[in-house]
């Protein structure tokens, strides 16, 4: 039998551990960044150092009518075997893996990158153009 995982509200059960893949923010960058090779490798050197991490490389895509976060999880797990193997491995260890999202939705945050761009010279010009093409 494949192993699979579940998608359902949290309910605590006495006597078991937890461990919590927590998406804090997205923050939009005006540099392309190296993507990351292996979401599971950077989930268990997270686990190991006990500090949170950061994903690069993932594209915001047109809004769908489809409900977006399980999804999107599920892809990445997917897409990433490494990472199915880190959650099969923690909860042999007696852990079970939650995903944590803010209860308000995920806050959307420039990078310190894009702000720079903003505030430059170049980023008004920008700003300029595209307020100039809202005028017409």
């Amino acid at each position: 039998m494949d192993y699979q995982l579940q998608f359902k509200p949290f309910e605590k059960k006495d006597g078991v551990k937890y461990k919590i893949l927590e998406i804090t923010d997205i923050a939009l960058h005006s540099s392309d960044r190296q993507p990351t090779k292996s979401i599971g490798k950077k989930i268990k050197q997270a686990f190991a150092l006990k500090k949170p991490g950061r994903l690069y490389g993932f594209k915001i895509q047109k809004p769908t009518d489809k409900p977006g976060y399980f999804e999107s999880v599920i892809d990445l797990v997917q897409k990433d075997p490494e990472l199915m193997r880190v959650i099969q491995e923690e909860e042999k260890n007696g852990y079970k893996i939650l995903l944590g999202l803010p209860k308000g939705g995920i806050p959307i945050v420039l990078g310190k990158d894009a702000e720079e761009f903003i505030n430059s010279k170049n980023g008004q010009r920008v700003i300029r153009a595209i307020n100039h093409q809202e005028e017409v």
